[in-house]
């Protein structure tokens, strides 16, 4: 049995949905109706037939919802009178309270394994519109079914909703006769006398009037009544426009009501139109419609009008009743009863007489409420429009020197009420604010820009600040001769959090919350510093995991994971036994302490004592795991260690240790490095390289997010095959070229050999199109004309600067700063797209976004890897697109290689996009569709 409250659902849904099926009200209105378990009626059947062929579908129903099943007062095309309320569709148009459409029920999550869809009737289309009852409570709904899947046009839609309308006049027609006529059972002949009857209903009307319910119900509801009570076939009520009304008069139809159900009254209902135009009616009637008086248009006046205006589709008309809704003796509505059943007697025109008088007001009454809700509608609009924004904003008052407007957002970040802060001055959230600081302000500026942006603290009313971004314009009004200041202020901490997170982010490892290499380098660095004549030998210690990749195949990443978790832990309770104890993970299964001891012994006893605690540890992310960690320790005994020589001898240790045998504890000793003699043979086969060919370039395409039928863009890649060395890493060996001189050399032949490539297959690729370049820390800093290089470059090969754009680390931007600031702001000068490259993984600073001038910001691929599913990356994620998108940036992320990276990065409005799922790096720029497609 399918539980009617959809799976995703949490408990307070649940209840809400419950609450409203069991509200008191409802069920209280729906017993008194009293249609429940009740015998069929004409009535309701006629509508469900009617709705079967207009609407084309096996089934209609008139179903009523109680607290434990739904009722069908009229089914037709099955034999169902009612199901239980756990596999009833209504339910969730009735919590909704508005129409429902379920075009396959088999795709949809709330019903696919519903009895309903499943079994017989076998439902795959369902569209409900909920009925109403005495104060307007849901009683259940009007739907129609299809056994196969199928869609509802708006057409259909107003067909189905105007339906359901009926079906409510229809339940509160009944109710009522049932009251006018004491109990008179609904369905039976004529009740008592007529014109009793019309007395009682207007009287009835009236008072409906006096008590406020709305006009248009209660005149389509009366139009019912005494269509009924006359015996009519089809009639309407209708309003013409108000006198000053700009467009052709007209008689705007409020309702039509059907007396009999004929295939012409199915037309008419069908196509019939809500606007008729009064000139025709007066031609075609001889204005009757514009008298004063009740009139019956008998058949001999109804032959003697040109009926040929009518619509094709319109019904026979035989005779017709017209009742004049009046103000100041002119017809401002009418009611018409057409085809009665036979000539109306004085007594019942007398009996209407009052509704000319009556209808007027309900006429007024109508159109007051109109404009009323046109006016609200424009003020709700304009208003919500203000308060949707999460921006404060303020208006202050020249003259009275107050706030005279302020926004919900205002309201919500200050925690002000709305009247006590419209009696507050500028100068009470900051004195920048005061009308006098503002008019000062704006008159410094040049005239043509009267509009100040600030940077400031607004107080709240607990006493606290939140800092903002606020523009300022001053507006005069030329009708009123005043003046206000408008403010519109942005809230920064959003901002500043997503600052403080990408700091924590640029130094911390995720995974195990712990110190990352650089923020382990940066803590070292700043404790270098403190001497302690108690334990003046600093040591660091590099704890690796053994044999872990053997861990990950065999019981994988998410246990080996939780394993680097567990193991953090176990290093932390060490660390946080020796105070000022560093901890950090500086590889994928590497941790590094340090810390400071008395001697060399202390150093390796501490040391080998961790490393036991771990190897004795029982870990409980794999069962039965037994867990050991080879030790790598340096000592800085002298104190003049740099930070990344202690731990890259501490490295250097570790892998003597893993070496000898794993599971074993080695200090760091002399001609453990064999860096040197490494970093000779790079620079001798490189200083080569350019003679022997060997360096060549790959392209990464980048492609636009919103539209992925051919690549934006290239990113070049400098790659580097040496026939005696093999294929090196570019983190291997560009490293040789910035220390060795070379990298201005192989930067400008990047530079050409990348264009060149551009020029060979322009014709192939889309307008637009650039390449990409990294340009390194030394090329900033050294090489002074590269700005005037790389335009020299473009303009010799007949290439527009868009062709270009250059992609820069943040590890050059703190390596020198100005020069580079400088370098970046000549290339931005010359209309050079700049790229800020591995954006969050190592310096991120807000800073580094105001200060350079970058059009596009790259996110690393390792932020990009563990989405959508890791939450942290998610979240890290979420906050560099908000980050970037507030300045305005252009945002590319890097390494994406599933079909849900792309669609959680496109749902985040980030523009670029490249990696292995659309494209790998190729050696020509003839690329082909993205590999998703």
């Amino acid at each position: 049995m399918i539980s009617l409250w959809h799976p995703r659902h949490g408990n307070d849904d649940q209840h809400s949905t419950t609450d409203r099926l069991r509200d008191p009200r409802r069920l209280a209105a729906l017993k008194a109706v009293q249609l429940l378990d009740t015998e069929d009626e004409e009535r309701f059947d006629r509508l469900t037939r009617l709705a079967c062929r207009l609407l084309d579908v096996p089934i209609a129903l008139v179903s009523l919802v109680d607290e434990r099943r739904q009722w069908f007062k009229s089914a037709c095309g099955t034999t169902l009178r009612e199901t239980p309320i756990e596999h009833a569709f209504c339910g969730y148009t009735i919590n909704r309270q508005d129409t429902l459409v379920i075009e396959d029920a088999r795709k949809d999550a709330h019903f696919a394994d519903n009895p309903l869809v499943t079994d017989a009737p076998h439902i795959r289309f369902y569209a409900g519109t909920p009925i109403h009852g005495p104060d307007h409570q849901v009683l259940g709904t009007f739907c129609i079914i299809d056994t196969r899947p199928r869609t509802l046009g708006p057409h259909q839609r107003d067909i189905l909703e105007s339906l359901a309308r009926l079906t409510s006049l229809e339940i509160a027609r009944r109710q009522e006769t049932s009251r006018l006529t004491g109990g008179t059972a609904p369905g039976t002949s004529h009740p008592v006398d007529p014109a009793a009857f019309l007395g009682d209903l207007l009287r009835h009307i009236e008072r409906r009037h006096i008590a406020g319910d709305a006009p248009r119900l209660i005149l389509a509801e009366l139009l019912d009544d005494v269509l009924h009570c006359l015996q009519g076939e089809y009639g309407l009520v209708g309003v013409m426009q108000p006198a000053d009304a700009p467009e052709p008069e007209t008689l705007e139809i409020l309702g039509l009501s059907l007396g009999d159900v004929s295939p012409a009254m199915q037309e008419f209902f069908l196509h019939g139109g809500r606007n008729l135009s009064m000139a025709t009616l007066d031609v075609m009637t001889g204005g009757a419609f514009r008298r004063p008086s009740v009139q019956y248009l008998a058949p001999p006046d109804i032959q003697a009008m040109d009926q040929s205006r009518l619509p094709a589709t319109h019904p026979p008309l035989h005779n017709a009743l017209l009742v004049p809704f009046l103000r100041n003796e002119r017809v401002i509505g009418t009611l018409v009863v057409a085809n009665l059943g036979h000539a109306p007697d004085p007594s019942i025109l007398n009996a209407l007489a009052p509704l000319k008088q009556l209808g007027g007001r309900m006429v007024r009454a109508f159109h007051d409420a109109r404009q009323r809700d046109r006016l609200q509608a424009a003020l709700e609009e304009f208003r919500a429009t203000l308060d949707a924004t999460l921006d404060v904003i303020l208006i202050v008052d020249e003259a009275s020197r107050r706030f005279s407007y302020c926004n919900q957002g205002a309201l919500n970040q200050l925690g002000y009420g709305e009247a006590e802060l419209l009696t507050m001055p500028g100068e009470a959230l900051n004195a920048a604010l005061a009308i006098d600081a503002l008019h000062n302000r704006l008159y410094s500026l040049d005239t043509a820009t009267r509009s100040l942006r600030l940077e400031l603290n607004l107080r709240c009313r607990d006493g606290g600040e939140i800092p903002v971004q606020a523009v300022i314009q001053r507006i005069t009004h030329p009708a009123t001769g005043r003046s206000n200041y408008i403010i519109v202020a942005r809230d920064l901490r959003d901002s500043l959090q997503a600052q403080r997170e990408i700091d924590w982010i640029s130094r911390h490892d995720i995974l195990t919350r712990q110190l990352n290499r650089y923020g382990f380098l940066q803590a070292l660095a700043h404790t270098g510093d403190e001497a302690d004549a108690r334990r003046p030998l600093r040591l660091v210690a590099v704890y690796g995991t053994d044999r872990f990749k053997r861990l990950n195949e065999a019981h994988g990443t998410q246990r080996g994971d939780a394993t680097l978790q567990e193991l953090a832990q176990v290093l932390e309770r060490l660390a946080g036994a020796h105070p000022g104890t560093l901890l950090a993970r500086v590889g994928g299964d590497e941790f590094a302490l340090a810390t400071r001891v008395a001697d060399s012994h202390d150093a390796v006893a501490l040391t080998e004592r961790w490393r036991k605690t771990v190897e004795n540890h029982a870990f409980q992310a794999i069962e039965g795991l037994q867990l050991t960690v080879s030790t790598g320790l340096a000592i800085d005994a002298q104190g003049d260690l740099a930070p990344e020589e202690l731990l890259r001898r501490a490295n250097a240790a570790l892998m003597r240790a893993k070496q000898g045998g794993r599971n074993r504890f080695r200090q760091y000793l002399a001609g453990m490095l064999d860096e040197v003699s490494r970093h000779e043979t790079l620079e001798r086969r490189l200083a080569g390289a350019f003679t022997r060919g060997d360096f060549f370039l790959n392209f990464q395409p980048q492609w636009a997010l919103d539209d992925l039928s051919s690549p934006c863009g290239a990113e070049a890649l400098l790659r580097w095959h040496d026939e005696e060395l093999g294929s090196i890493t570019p983190d291997v060996f560009i490293p040789v070229l910035e220390e060795s001189g070379m990298m201005l050399e192989v930067g400008r032949w990047i530079i050409e050999r990348a264009l060149d490539s551009l020029v060979a297959d322009r014709h192939r690729l889309p307008a637009g199109f650039f390449i990409s370049v990294n340009i390194s820390a030394v090329q900033l800093m050294d090489d002074r004309d590269l700005p005037e290089f790389i335009v020299q470059a473009l303009a010799a090969r007949d290439l527009p600067h868009g062709a270009l754009e250059v992609e820069v680390t943040e590890t050059a931007l703190i390596q020198s700063p100005r020069r580079v600031g400088r370098q970046l702001e000549r290339l931005h000068r010359q209309s050079i797209a700049i790229a800020l490259d591995d954006f969050g993984t190592g310096f991120s600073s807000l800073s580094h976004l105001k200060q350079f001038p970058f059009d596009t910001v790259k996110i690393d691929k390792s932020f990009i890897a563990g989405l959508p599913g890791a939450s942290e990356d998610r979240a890290i994620v979420e906050s560099l697109l908000t980050l970037c998108h507030g300045f305005g940036r252009r945002v590319c992320a890097e390494g994406i290689e599933t079909p849900a990276q792309l669609d959680f990065l496109n749902r985040l409005r980030c523009q670029r996009a490249q990696g292995y799922l659309l494209a790998r790096p190729e050696r020509t720029l003839r690329f082909g569709p993205p590999r998703s497609q």
